[in-house]
C-alpha cells in the first residue's frame, strides 16, 4: 500500500469518527447545508482565514519594540490555531524613534494583522503607560490595571554580578533571563 501525505488538499489534519460531514445527510437537505456551513466557518473559504482565527497571517509576523510585547501575545492563544505567531529566537534592542513610528506601520498592515494584534493589545488598553517602582517595571493600562513587566535584581558573586530580568504580567508565570555584567 502507498501512503500519501494529506498535505497537498489542505486537508492534512485529522477528523475524528464523530465529525459529522455534509455526505451524513441527504443531498440538500438543511442538516447537509449546516455540516457545510461549519466545515467551511472552520477551515476559511478561498484560502482565507476564519472570521474567528486571530492568527497573524504567515507572512507578516508582528513585530514587538520591548520584550514584554511578545510575552503577552504569545500568551494569546487562536480558539482555532493554538499559537498566533513563529517566536524570533533572539531579542533586539529597538530605538525610541522605531518604537515612536511602529503604531502608524501596524495601520497599514493587512486587517487579519490587525485583528491579531488588538487581540493581544485592545485599543481602549494599549499603550501603555511605564511605571519604575523599586527596581520593577509595571505598565499601567488605561483602565488603571497595573502589570509587571520586568524586575531587576542585583545578585552578588565572586567572579561578577548579574542582572537578572525577570518578565512577566502580574498575575502571569515568569521566565528569568541572566546577562553577566562586566
Amino acid at each position: 500500500m502507498i501512503n500519501k501525505p494529506l498535505s497537498g488538499m489542505g486537508n492534512s489534519k485529522p477528523q475524528g469518527a464523530t465529525v459529522l460531514g455534509p455526505g451524513d445527510f441527504p443531498l440538500g437537505s438543511p442538516e447537509s447545508r449546516v455540516a457545510a456551513r461549519l466545515r467551511l466557518q472552520s477551515v476559511g473559504v478561498g484560502g482565507e482565514l476564519p472570521s474567528d482565527c486571530i492568527c497573524f497571517p504567515e507572512k507578516e509576523q508582528p513585530f514587538f519594540c520591548e520584550p514584554y510585547e511578545e510575552e503577552i501575545a504569545a500568551k494569546v492563544k487562536c480558539p482555532l490555531h493554538g499559537d498566533r505567531f513563529q517566536q524570533p529566537a533572539y531579542v533586539m534592542y529597538v530605538s525610541k524613534w522605531r518604537r515612536e513610528k511602529e503604531p502608524a506601520r501596524r495601520q497599514r498592515l493587512s486587517p487579519q494583522h490587525q485583528k491579531a494584534w488588538n487581540a493581544s493589545f485592545p485599543p481602549e488598553l494599549w499603550p501603555a503607560e511605564e511605571e519604575m517602582e523599586g527596581g520593577k517595571l509595571f505598565l499601567r493600562l488605561k483602565d488603571g490595571t497595573r502589570l509587571l513587566a520586568y524586575e531587576l535584581e542585583v545578585r552578588a558573586s565572586a567572579a561578577t554580578s548579574s542582572i537578572v530580568s525577570t518578565l512577566g504580567r502580574a498575575a502571569g508565570s515568569r521566565a528569568g533571563l541572566e546577562n553577566p555584567v562586566l
